[in-house]
């Protein structure tokens, strides 16, 4: 009996006993621990990017919404304003711009005098601006070069921007003239093709004042406005519509305008800039911030009348901190409609 229990307790070969097993379990349960808490991981990446997403979206949406707003409420507030203009120009006869004395006026004054006025569309606080479309050099005629002549005045003292201005004007001259033979410095069709601009030149009148953007070295000497406007030069009326006033209005006039009009030099007029801010913002009239003499230069030079031609420009938003949309219009506003009505020169929602 003894043999026997000695022997029924014999290890077999290979046996490598309890601990070894134990150490096994603990093995796998680690590896099982790790896999789930990579999927604990992976849900929670995957439930962040499902809110984020969301978010995103929410936000897009409402950004998207805002602005659809801002556009009804920017188109809507412009219409008014036309009206406004109407009722002003019905009442005031006097049209002179830069000499009211807001102060002393009972009723808000809508003229094209560049002044920011703050309305109440149906409860929203709308930023308003009336400018004169009546401004910027003139080139819609046949050869709008003779317009820009007095640009040169701006580079009197610099001999490498006078040369740039005149390669400027060869090419200006060859992009509306209607011959194939280049000016000294320009370029015509075998030139713009070699940029890729085929099939420029036009050969003949501008239909849209952007169009001098197409010409060599434009962005040296010129620059959009705040809003991406060419406020440097005067609208092109279409062939159907009525002609643009041949007026120059100083209130809608850049730096560089007043400077090669009327030879001030940049610190003249940063002045002039000044005083017309202060109008604009203080309404603070002009004889009581310039010079005499500066503004009697100013007045032989520029219009101090409005010409009939509106740009109004709206800024809109829903709400504060919310989207906002920019809409600037040109029309003919007559004291009495008749038809066709109100047609527009330019219409441009940002």
């Amino acid at each position: 009996m003894e043999q026997e229990l000695t022997t029924s307790n014999k290890k077999p070969a290979g046996w490598l006993g309890t601990p070894v097993i134990l150490k096994s379990l603990r093995d796998e349960r680690g590896a099982a621990l790790i896999a789930v808490l990579c999927f604990v991981v992976l849900v929670a990446l995957l439930t962040a990017s499902a809110v984020t997403l969301s978010q995103v979206g929410s936000y897009t949406s409402r950004t998207f919404a805002d602005r659809s707003i801002s556009a009804y409420i920017s188109e809507g507030a412009a219409a008014r304003v036309q009206w406004l203009v109407i009722a002003d120009k019905k009442k005031f006869t006097s049209r002179i711009l830069g000499e009211t004395e807001y102060a002393a006026e009972v009723q808000e004054r809508f003229m094209a005098d560049g002044v920011q006025h703050k309305i109440d569309y149906y409860g929203i606080e709308i930023d308003v601006m009336i400018n004169d479309m009546a401004s910027g050099y003139d080139i819609s005629d046949d050869n709008p070069s003779r317009q820009l002549e007095s640009f040169k005045n701006m580079f009197y003292d610099n001999d490498e921007m006078q040369k740039d201005f005149n390669v400027f004007i060869d090419c200006l001259k060859d992009y509306t003239d209607a011959d194939d033979f280049p000016q000294l410095n320009g370029k015509e069709r075998t030139d713009y093709e070699r940029l890729g601009l085929y099939p420029l030149p036009r050969n003949g009148k501008m239909q849209f004042r952007e169009e001098i953007m197409l010409i060599p070295d434009f962005d040296k000497f010129f620059q959009p406005d705040m809003f991406g406007r060419l406020t440097s030069f005067k609208i092109i009326s279409p062939p159907t519509m009525p002609r643009i006033g041949q007026g120059n209005s100083f209130f809608s006039a850049s730096k560089d305008v007043i400077m090669s009009k009327c030879s001030f030099s940049s610190v003249q007029a940063d002045k002039v800039m000044e005083a017309r801010n202060q109008w604009i913002n203080e309404r603070i009239p002009l004889n009581q911030t310039l010079d005499l003499g500066i503004l009697g230069t100013l007045k032989g030079a520029f219009s101090f009348n409005e010409s009939g031609f509106f740009t109004i420009i709206v800024n809109a938003s829903p709400g504060q901190g919310r989207a906002k949309r920019v809409l600037a219009v040109s029309m003919q506003i007559p004291t009495n409609i008749t038809l066709p009505g109100i047609r527009y020169y330019e219409w441009i929602l940002y």
